[in-house]
């Protein structure tokens, strides 16, 4: 989830990838000094990021043409399951959608 402060008020709020994050995060970097904790969050997003922005881009708009929730959709994008017991973690609180076989081949197309 992206958040746009000024100051300590919270101008808006949106759920992102960590593809996106990866090159919001690398951008600010070439532009700025970051803090101790942003170089964190860089080397976390850079370690753990395996799709680039194009790729979970094109994933996203798959997921959503098939119903998949923008919220998982961007769960699924981070996590990449492989097999039905990972799409099931990331549908630990809801029913899994019928058409799960058709998400982990969305998900292995670009794996």
């Amino acid at each position: 989830m992206v958040n746009k402060m000024i100051g300590k008020k919270l101008l808006a709020e949106q759920y992102t990838t960590i593809a996106n994050a990866t090159e919001i995060m690398n951008a600010r970097a070439v532009i700025d000094e970051m803090s101790y904790e942003n170089g964190c969050a860089l080397d976390y997003l850079n370690k753990f990021s395996v799709l680039t922005k194009e790729e979970a881009e094109e994933l996203y708009k798959e997921l959503i043409g098939l119903n998949v929730e923008k919220k998982d959709a961007m769960k699924i994008i981070d996590i990449l399951p492989v097999d039905m017991e990972d799409l099931k973690a990331v549908f630990y609180k809801k029913d899994v959608p019928e058409n799960a076989e058709d998400i982990l081949d969305a998900i292995c197309k670009l794996i």
